[in-house]
């Protein structure tokens, strides 16, 4: 087992919706996602790293039939209970991201997604240039692929400046230390703190994630003969848009 699937497995995977609901309500910040990049007059979806299923969910609520994969049973589980009326539109696959590409047959689909750093859990950018080629494969004619992923290339802070606050409510608080260990790795540290009847408990978990500069993941996407169609920084993620032209 990866190092990022068991740091999913022992505690981010518990906290993750949460700690992305605290900013807003997770469906609707995903339909004004996909509708700010023009990414809602297609039919067919894969989700790759669908997590908790914002995004699968926003997408099958326009109408869209959705693919959501990902390696997180909690997380998936949480995306089947919540689809009720909508589950016919969804259809949910637990397993690695690159096995359920390289095992697709000959499926395509009209636009990948691949958002929320997913790219940057991958082993190594040997990875990452593969799940885009595999990208490439099933796409249909003039598909899109999206990705979003945080640049920390130019991460450099010392001292108290690498703990982040993720998200805070009465009940629990949510930081990461961030320590780059090299031009190309970064070690994510998540620190959660639930106060409970007895008092405050603390969780730790580490792993590492990789550093990626979009500069780099479009020419990768360029040599699998990917165009780029649209890019864009909101909030620290990139987001980058490419279209499988032929």
């Amino acid at each position: 087992m990866s190092r990022v699937r068991e740091h999913y497995e022992t505690l981010l995977g518990k906290v993750y919706a949460w700690s992305v609901s605290v900013a807003g309500d997770p469906l609707t910040l995903a339909e004004s996602w996909l509708e700010r990049h023009g990414l809602l007059g297609r039919d067919s979806y894969l989700d790759l790293g669908a997590g908790f299923g914002a995004h699968a969910q926003a997408l099958a609520r326009f109408g869209k039939q959705v693919t959501a994969v990902d390696f997180d049973a909690t997380l998936l589980e949480q995306l089947s209970k919540s689809l009720g009326k909508l589950a016919p539109r969804v259809k949910v696959h637990h397993g690695d991201l690159l096995a359920f590409l390289r095992g697709a047959g000959v499926a395509t689909w009209d636009v990948v997604l691949c958002l929320g750093d997913t790219i940057a859990h991958l082993e190594n950018t040997g990875e990452v240039e593969e799940l885009i080629a595999l990208c490439v494969r099933h796409l249909a004619a003039r598909g899109l692929l999206a990705l979003s992923y945080r640049d920390s290339t130019m991460l450099s802070a010392e001292g108290v400046g690498r703990f982040r606050e993720v998200a805070r409510d009465a009940s629990r608080t949510m930081h990461c230390l961030l320590e780059p260990l090299d031009e190309g790795r970064l070690r994510v540290t998540d620190i959660v703190t639930d106060i409970e009847p007895d008092g405050p408990r603390t969780r730790i978990s580490d792993y590492v994630k990789l550093r990626l500069a979009p500069a780099r993941v479009a020419a990768w996407a360029a040599s699998k003969g990917l165009t780029r169609v649209g890019e864009a920084e909101e909030r620290g993620m990139v987001t980058q848009i490419f279209e499988a032209v032929r």
